[in-house]
């Protein structure tokens, strides 16, 4: 299904909106609040029909920018108001509005990368702050590149820095100031810590390279007030290179409707949350969002998958779903692998990785993804990734689709993993962007391989990537 259908659709729709918002209205005025309601109502559908892949974003900004200018011109309101709201809609209308022009982005096809697996340590020895940096892969584009990078705290047994464990891991406990690169040739990098996040024990982050190192550079020197610290080997025979991923396939899955895609991530999400403290949430309008895909045919009419989640959400205890479909009897493998691994208590405590993955995936739809590091610490497992050539759906959605794309992960003993992510664990490079996944469930040990599994609208990619522990790749 294009998107003519889908823009009809979101068209009626809002034509609907503004015929039922008049003929409520008193003396032909719209209140605000109205205004706003019906707009942001529209909004939420185009988000659904883009979000699908049925419908192109500026499309949907633009139907629900006109249903806001029709409205906003009726409100009643503070005459400041409509204007401040027209001078939004026409922006996202693509006109040039009387205050500010429109900016518009696009989204190219994958462009170079280069992915070097680093696997080295620095142990950073502080009496009140000990602790090890991780340095883990490094990524280039033509004009950025990014270290993926870990820290691990060693607090004093004896309570000594109390004062500084209640902050938390973080850069803040680094003993040095400015940190350089130099390289094999004498030229120097600034580098600048980034996209950082983590808890009482584990800082999770990247290190980026301004301007990025040429492909030729042997070996970089991370330097900290004139003194090196640690020298990065670059070679592509260095003794830290990564194999390559073994067993790539990638299959077209053309019978798949779009609106399958997106509701497998809606899917996706809720497993996601059911670790989260306050437990398993899914969307307040996931009943309407499933008629809405049916409606224009985004899904088949004989579909399992409405009926698969009904059954997630009732599996997780997600009353008043609104999905009418009855629940399916059985899950898909994937999901009850999930579940049936939230279920069981792990065995022992959960082993702590930081391991560097260094694998360039082929290209999947016009994208292409660097795996650069996989951590896992206090119950908590990421993986790091690079993206260059992001398709126009990825983001920081509701649906979960941060890089465009389902993503599956698959450890040695056959329990499958869903990777979540969010708009604040993203990192613009450029042409390229990073990201940082979170896996539910959290890995329990550091397997010896990790099968990928990366899902577009039309193609699925499958790729087995080694994994090194940390401490196999020092040099």
């Amino acid at each position: 299904m294009g998107d003519e259908r889908a823009e009809t659709y979101l068209k009626l729709r809002a034509e609907a909106e503004l015929r039922r918002r008049l003929r409520s209205a008193t003396d032909g005025l719209v209140s605000a609040a109205d205004v706003t309601a019906s707009t942001m109502d529209i909004r939420w559908a185009g988000e659904v029909l883009r979000d699908a892949g049925v419908l192109a974003h500026g499309t949907a900004l633009r139907i629900a920018a006109e249903l806001e200018i029709a409205l906003a011109v009726r409100a009643r309101s503070d005459p400041r108001w409509p204007a401040r709201r027209l001078d939004w809609a026409f922006r996202e209308r693509g006109q040039d509005s009387p205050t500010q022009a429109a900016q518009r982005g696009h989204h190219g096809r994958a462009g170079p990368m280069r992915v070097v697996a680093l696997g080295r340590t620095l142990p950073i020895h502080d009496e009140r702050a000990p602790c090890d940096l991780y340095l883990m892969t490094l990524v280039s584009t033509p004009s950025e590149a990014v270290v993926t990078v870990a820290q691990r705290m060693h607090w004093p047994a004896d309570g000594s820095s109390g004062d500084l464990e209640i902050g938390g891991a973080g850069i803040q406990h680094l003993p040095f100031g400015q940190l350089d690169a130099v390289d094999d040739q004498g030229s120097r990098y600034r580098l600048q810590f980034s996209l950082g996040d983590g808890g009482a024990d584990t800082w999770r982050g990247l290190i980026m390279l301004s301007p990025a190192p040429p492909p030729q550079a042997r070996w970089l020197d991370l330097v900290a007030d004139g003194t090196r610290l640690i020298r990065l080997d670059l070679r592509p025979d260095g003794p830290a290179r990564a194999a390559a991923a073994a067993e790539v396939t990638i299959e077209q899955t053309p019978g798949v409707a779009p609106g399958e895609h997106l509701l497998a991530a809606e899917a996706e999400a809720i497993m996601a949350s059911a670790w989260d403290i306050q437990g398993p949430a899914g969307d307040r309008r996931l009943g309407e969002l499933v008629r809405l895909l049916a409606d224009i045919g985004a899904i088949a009419a004989d579909s399992e998958i409405p009926s698969r989640l009904a059954a997630l959400c009732e599996r997780l205890g997600l009353a008043g779903h609104g999905i009418s479909a009855a629940p399916a009897a059985q899950l898909p493998g994937r999901w009850a692998s999930v579940l049936a691994q939230r279920d069981a208590a792990p065995v022992g405590p959960y082993q702590e990785i930081f391991a560097p993955l260094g694998t360039l995936l082929p290209g999947i739809e016009g994208t292409r993804f660097a795996l650069s590091g996989l951590t896992s610490a206090a119950g908590e497992s990421y993986l790091d990734l690079v993206a260059s050539g992001l398709p126009g759906r990825a983001g920081a959605g509701p649906r979960g689709w941060v890089t465009g794309f389902g993503w599956w992960l698959r450890d040695d003993t056959g329990g499958w993993h869903t990777a979540a992510g969010n708009g604040a664990a993203r990192q613009s490079l450029g042409e390229a962007a990073a990201f940082r996944l979170r896996l539910v469930p959290p890995l329990v040990s550091c397997p010896d391989t990790l099968e990928v599994a990366v899902t577009g609208q039309a193609s699925r990619l499958r790729a087995v990537v080694p994994v090194r522990r940390e401490g196999d790749n020092q040099a």
